[in-house]
Protein backbone atom coordinates (compact mmCIF):
# COMPACT_ATOMS: atom_id res chain seq x y z
CA UNK A 1 0.00 0.00 0.00
CA UNK A 2 3.07 2.56 0.65
CA UNK A 3 4.64 2.17 -3.03
CA UNK A 4 0.67 2.79 -4.27
CA UNK A 5 0.84 6.34 -1.96
CA UNK A 6 3.69 7.11 -3.67
CA UNK A 7 2.08 6.97 -6.75
CA UNK A 8 -0.81 8.65 -5.32
CA UNK A 9 1.23 11.37 -4.17
CA UNK A 10 2.94 11.84 -7.83
CA UNK A 11 -0.41 11.98 -9.37
CA UNK A 12 -1.61 14.26 -7.36
CA UNK A 13 1.66 16.64 -7.63
CA UNK A 14 2.10 16.16 -11.67
CA UNK A 15 -1.32 16.18 -13.20
CA UNK A 16 -3.19 17.97 -10.40
CA UNK A 17 -0.74 20.66 -9.22
CA UNK A 18 -1.12 19.56 -5.28
CA UNK A 19 0.64 22.45 -3.12
CA UNK A 20 3.19 21.08 -0.71
CA UNK A 21 1.17 21.71 1.92
CA UNK A 22 -1.93 19.54 0.54
CA UNK A 23 0.32 16.85 -0.26
CA UNK A 24 1.74 16.55 3.52
CA UNK A 25 -1.94 16.69 4.76
CA UNK A 26 -2.72 13.37 2.28
CA UNK A 27 0.73 12.30 2.71
CA UNK A 28 0.39 12.71 7.07
CA UNK A 29 -4.18 11.14 7.17
CA UNK A 30 -2.79 7.92 4.68
CA UNK A 31 0.01 7.04 6.75
CA UNK A 32 -1.99 7.03 9.89
CA UNK A 33 -4.42 4.91 7.82
CA UNK A 34 -1.78 2.43 6.34
CA UNK A 35 -0.30 2.27 9.80
CA UNK A 36 -3.60 1.51 11.94
CA UNK A 37 -4.64 -1.14 8.99
CA UNK A 38 -0.97 -2.96 9.36
CA UNK A 39 -1.43 -2.18 12.93
CA UNK A 40 -4.60 -4.54 13.60
CA UNK A 41 -4.50 -6.71 10.47
CA UNK A 42 -1.26 -7.63 8.52
CA UNK A 43 2.08 -6.38 7.56
CA UNK A 44 2.16 -5.10 3.57
CA UNK A 45 -1.33 -5.08 3.26
CA UNK A 46 -2.33 -4.53 -0.82
CA UNK A 47 -5.14 -1.90 -1.45
CA UNK A 48 -7.27 -4.60 -2.57
CA UNK A 49 -7.13 -6.33 0.76
CA UNK A 50 -8.64 -3.35 2.44
CA UNK A 51 -12.66 -3.31 2.98
CA UNK A 52 -15.20 -1.08 3.94
CA UNK A 53 -15.73 -2.58 6.78
CA UNK A 54 -11.57 -1.57 8.55
CA UNK A 55 -11.95 1.75 6.99
CA UNK A 56 -15.25 2.11 9.53
CA UNK A 57 -13.30 0.16 11.89
CA UNK A 58 -10.34 3.23 11.86
CA UNK A 59 -12.91 5.90 11.76
CA UNK A 60 -14.11 4.24 14.87
CA UNK A 61 -11.11 4.35 16.51
CA UNK A 62 -10.77 8.05 15.15
CA UNK A 63 -13.92 9.03 17.50
CA UNK A 64 -12.92 6.71 20.37
CA UNK A 65 -9.38 7.12 20.72
CA UNK A 66 -7.70 8.43 18.01
CA UNK A 67 -3.75 8.91 17.65
CA UNK A 68 -3.31 11.67 20.49
CA UNK A 69 -6.54 12.61 20.90
CA UNK A 70 -10.27 11.94 20.11
CA UNK A 71 -11.18 13.10 16.30
CA UNK A 72 -13.87 15.77 15.73
CA UNK A 73 -16.28 14.77 13.01
CA UNK A 74 -14.80 17.47 11.15
CA UNK A 75 -11.04 15.86 11.28
CA UNK A 76 -12.60 12.14 10.65
CA UNK A 77 -14.57 13.43 7.66
CA UNK A 78 -11.27 15.53 6.29
CA UNK A 79 -9.40 12.03 6.44
CA UNK A 80 -11.84 9.76 5.42
CA UNK A 81 -12.45 12.52 1.62
CA UNK A 82 -8.76 11.26 1.83
CA UNK A 83 -8.88 7.72 1.58
CA UNK A 84 -11.52 8.04 -1.06
CA UNK A 85 -9.40 9.94 -3.21
CA UNK A 86 -6.77 7.21 -2.48
CA UNK A 87 -8.83 4.12 -3.64
CA UNK A 88 -10.35 6.25 -6.53
CA UNK A 89 -6.98 6.63 -7.72
CA UNK A 90 -6.19 3.20 -7.14
CA UNK A 91 -9.53 1.71 -8.85
CA UNK A 92 -8.33 3.94 -11.91
CA UNK A 93 -5.35 2.36 -11.84
CA UNK A 94 -7.05 -0.87 -12.23
CA UNK A 95 -4.95 -1.85 -8.47
CA UNK A 96 -8.36 -2.69 -6.93
CA UNK A 97 -11.60 -4.43 -8.09
CA UNK A 98 -13.51 -1.94 -6.16
CA UNK A 99 -13.51 0.66 -4.36
CA UNK A 100 -14.43 0.29 -0.73
CA UNK A 101 -14.02 3.63 0.64
CA UNK A 102 -17.36 4.55 -1.83
CA UNK A 103 -19.58 2.42 0.62
CA UNK A 104 -18.87 4.81 3.47
CA UNK A 105 -20.81 8.56 4.22
CA UNK A 106 -19.83 10.22 7.51
CA UNK A 107 -21.16 13.81 8.22
CA UNK A 108 -18.61 16.35 9.08
CA UNK A 109 -20.98 18.53 10.48
CA UNK A 110 -21.14 21.85 10.98
CA UNK A 111 -18.92 21.35 14.04
CA UNK A 112 -17.92 24.30 16.29
CA UNK A 113 -18.50 28.29 15.25
CA UNK A 114 -15.08 29.82 14.28
CA UNK A 115 -13.57 31.46 16.55
CA UNK A 116 -12.50 34.69 15.75
CA UNK A 117 -10.96 38.07 17.25
CA UNK A 118 -13.08 41.25 18.35
CA UNK A 119 -12.01 44.51 16.67
CA UNK A 120 -10.84 45.36 20.27
CA UNK A 121 -8.88 42.21 20.36
CA UNK A 122 -7.34 42.37 17.08
CA UNK A 123 -6.04 45.72 17.58
CA UNK A 124 -4.66 44.77 21.15
CA UNK A 125 -2.77 41.97 19.62
CA UNK A 126 -1.45 44.50 16.90
CA UNK A 127 -0.57 46.88 19.12
CA UNK A 128 1.41 44.46 21.39
CA UNK A 129 3.31 42.95 18.06
CA UNK A 130 4.30 46.86 17.16
CA UNK A 131 6.10 47.10 20.51
CA UNK A 132 8.57 44.72 18.21
CA UNK A 133 8.81 46.07 15.27
CA UNK A 134 11.81 47.84 15.77
CA UNK A 135 13.89 44.51 14.96
CA UNK A 136 13.55 42.24 12.18
CA UNK A 137 11.24 39.77 13.77
CA UNK A 138 9.22 41.79 15.33
CA UNK A 139 8.36 43.42 11.86
CA UNK A 140 8.43 40.04 10.34
CA UNK A 141 5.66 39.00 13.14
CA UNK A 142 3.62 41.98 12.66
CA UNK A 143 3.46 41.47 8.50
CA UNK A 144 2.75 37.76 9.09
CA UNK A 145 -0.33 38.82 11.74
CA UNK A 146 -1.47 41.84 9.70
CA UNK A 147 -1.50 39.81 6.46
CA UNK A 148 -3.98 37.18 7.63
CA UNK A 149 -5.72 39.80 8.93
CA UNK A 150 -6.37 41.42 6.16
CA UNK A 151 -6.67 39.18 3.53
CA UNK A 152 -7.60 35.99 5.59
CA UNK A 153 -4.51 33.93 3.64
CA UNK A 154 -4.35 30.08 5.01
CA UNK A 155 -0.91 29.81 7.32
CA UNK A 156 0.34 26.95 4.51
CA UNK A 157 -0.23 29.94 1.60
CA UNK A 158 1.70 32.40 3.70
CA UNK A 159 4.61 30.53 4.36
CA UNK A 160 4.64 29.24 0.56
CA UNK A 161 4.92 32.94 -0.22
CA UNK A 162 8.16 34.13 -1.97
CA UNK A 163 9.50 37.57 -2.01
CA UNK A 164 8.75 37.45 -5.95
CA UNK A 165 5.05 36.73 -5.07
CA UNK A 166 4.81 40.76 -3.98
CA UNK A 167 4.28 43.48 -5.81
CA UNK A 168 4.52 46.58 -3.22
CA UNK A 169 4.17 48.66 -6.88
CA UNK A 170 0.81 47.44 -7.59
CA UNK A 171 -0.11 46.36 -3.67
CA UNK A 172 -0.74 42.97 -4.65
CA UNK A 173 0.03 39.53 -3.32
CA UNK A 174 0.05 36.35 -5.89
CA UNK A 175 -0.71 32.98 -3.52
CA UNK A 176 -0.40 29.75 -4.29
CA UNK A 177 -4.28 28.37 -3.60
CA UNK A 178 -5.61 25.35 -1.94
CA UNK A 179 -6.41 23.18 -5.14
CA UNK A 180 -3.21 24.49 -7.38
CA UNK A 181 -4.78 27.51 -7.93
CA UNK A 182 -2.84 30.39 -8.00
CA UNK A 183 -5.02 34.11 -6.98
CA UNK A 184 -3.83 37.44 -6.69
CA UNK A 185 -5.23 39.74 -3.90
CA UNK A 186 -4.99 43.14 -2.97
CA UNK A 187 -3.07 44.66 0.07
CA UNK A 188 -3.71 47.64 1.93
CA UNK A 189 -1.59 50.67 1.95
CA UNK A 190 -0.75 50.13 5.38
CA UNK A 191 0.33 46.74 5.11
CA UNK A 192 2.18 47.36 2.06
CA UNK A 193 4.37 49.91 3.78
CA UNK A 194 4.94 47.48 6.84
CA UNK A 195 6.05 45.26 3.91
CA UNK A 196 8.57 47.41 2.61
CA UNK A 197 9.91 47.76 5.77
CA UNK A 198 10.81 44.38 6.51
CA UNK A 199 12.00 43.60 3.13
CA UNK A 200 14.38 46.47 3.56
CA UNK A 201 16.16 45.24 6.76
CA UNK A 202 15.31 41.37 5.38
CA UNK A 203 17.33 41.94 2.50
CA UNK A 204 20.72 43.26 4.72
CA UNK A 205 20.55 39.87 6.36
CA UNK A 206 19.46 37.18 3.64
CA UNK A 207 18.66 35.89 0.24
CA UNK A 208 16.78 33.69 0.43
CA UNK A 209 13.61 33.59 -2.12
CA UNK A 210 10.86 33.28 1.08
CA UNK A 211 9.25 36.01 2.22
CA UNK A 212 8.89 34.83 6.02
CA UNK A 213 12.17 33.79 7.37
CA UNK A 214 12.98 32.15 10.46
CA UNK A 215 15.91 32.88 12.96
CA UNK A 216 18.38 30.50 11.01
CA UNK A 217 17.45 32.29 7.34
CA UNK A 218 14.99 29.50 6.42
CA UNK A 219 11.63 29.72 5.18
CA UNK A 220 9.30 30.05 8.22
CA UNK A 221 7.48 26.52 8.81
CA UNK A 222 3.58 26.47 10.15
CA UNK A 223 4.15 25.53 13.45
CA UNK A 224 6.75 28.62 13.89
CA UNK A 225 3.66 30.45 12.86
CA UNK A 226 1.48 28.90 15.24
CA UNK A 227 3.44 29.60 17.94
CA UNK A 228 4.57 32.93 17.81
CA UNK A 229 0.81 34.13 17.12
CA UNK A 230 -0.26 31.67 20.20
CA UNK A 231 2.65 33.65 22.07
CA UNK A 232 1.62 37.20 21.31
CA UNK A 233 -2.32 36.07 21.94
CA UNK A 234 -1.09 35.55 25.63
CA UNK A 235 0.80 38.64 26.11
CA UNK A 236 -2.63 40.55 24.59
CA UNK A 237 -4.17 38.59 27.01
CA UNK A 238 -6.78 37.00 24.61
CA UNK A 239 -7.66 33.42 25.79
CA UNK A 240 -9.73 31.35 23.56
CA UNK A 241 -9.07 28.00 23.57
CA UNK A 242 -7.30 26.69 20.65
CA UNK A 243 -6.20 30.10 19.18
CA UNK A 244 -3.87 30.50 16.26
CA UNK A 245 -3.56 31.57 12.80
CA UNK A 246 -6.71 29.90 11.96
CA UNK A 247 -8.61 32.25 14.52
CA UNK A 248 -7.18 35.59 12.36
CA UNK A 249 -8.58 34.02 9.21
CA UNK A 250 -11.89 33.85 10.28
CA UNK A 251 -11.92 37.12 12.58
CA UNK A 252 -11.16 38.45 8.36
CA UNK A 253 -14.11 36.80 7.64
CA UNK A 254 -16.33 37.81 10.09
CA UNK A 255 -15.06 41.33 10.08
CA UNK A 256 -16.08 41.55 6.38
CA UNK A 257 -19.36 40.38 7.20
CA UNK A 258 -19.67 43.01 10.10
CA UNK A 259 -19.15 45.58 7.74
CA UNK A 260 -21.47 44.18 5.31
CA UNK A 261 -19.32 42.60 2.89
CA UNK A 262 -21.18 40.30 0.72
CA UNK A 263 -20.74 36.26 0.77
CA UNK A 264 -20.12 35.47 -2.40
CA UNK A 265 -17.03 38.31 -1.89
CA UNK A 266 -15.74 36.76 0.97
CA UNK A 267 -15.79 33.05 -0.48
CA UNK A 268 -13.97 34.34 -2.73
CA UNK A 269 -11.30 35.78 -0.41
CA UNK A 270 -11.06 33.04 1.65
CA UNK A 271 -10.55 30.54 -1.37
CA UNK A 272 -13.88 28.00 -0.38
CA UNK A 273 -15.09 25.82 -2.75
CA UNK A 274 -18.17 25.79 -1.25
CA UNK A 275 -20.60 28.55 -0.19
CA UNK A 276 -21.78 26.47 2.56
CA UNK A 277 -18.28 26.50 4.29
CA UNK A 278 -18.66 30.74 4.33
CA UNK A 279 -22.11 30.33 5.70
CA UNK A 280 -20.43 29.18 8.69
CA UNK A 281 -19.70 32.79 9.84
CA UNK A 282 -23.74 33.48 9.45
CA UNK A 283 -23.50 32.59 12.68
CA UNK A 284 -21.22 34.43 14.44
CA UNK A 285 -22.77 37.60 12.88
CA UNK A 286 -26.22 36.76 13.85
CA UNK A 287 -25.49 36.35 17.39
CA UNK A 288 -23.91 39.97 16.79
CA UNK A 289 -26.79 41.74 15.48
CA UNK A 290 -29.45 39.99 18.25
CA UNK A 291 -26.84 41.15 21.22
CA UNK A 292 -27.04 44.73 19.36
CA UNK A 293 -30.72 44.31 19.76
CA UNK A 294 -31.08 43.55 22.71
CA UNK A 295 -29.02 46.45 23.91
CA UNK A 296 -31.83 48.89 22.73
CA UNK A 297 -34.32 49.91 25.12
CA UNK A 298 -37.91 50.63 24.53
CA UNK A 299 -38.75 51.84 27.63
Amino acid sequence: MRKVLKRFLAYLEKERNATQATLKAYADDMAKFISFMESRHEKGMLPGDVTDSMIREFLTFLAEKGFKRKNSASSRGRRLSTIRSFFKFAYREGLVRSDPASLISTSRGRGTEPSFLTVDEYKRLLQVIEKRKSDLFGTRDYCIVSMILSTGVRVSELTDVDEGDLSLKNKTLKLHRKGGEQQTLPLSEKLSASLRKYLRIRRRRTRTRALSISTHNTRMSTSAVWKMVKSYCRKARISKGRIGPHTLRHTFATTLLANGENLRTIQALMNHKNIATTSRYLHSHNTELANAVNRISLE
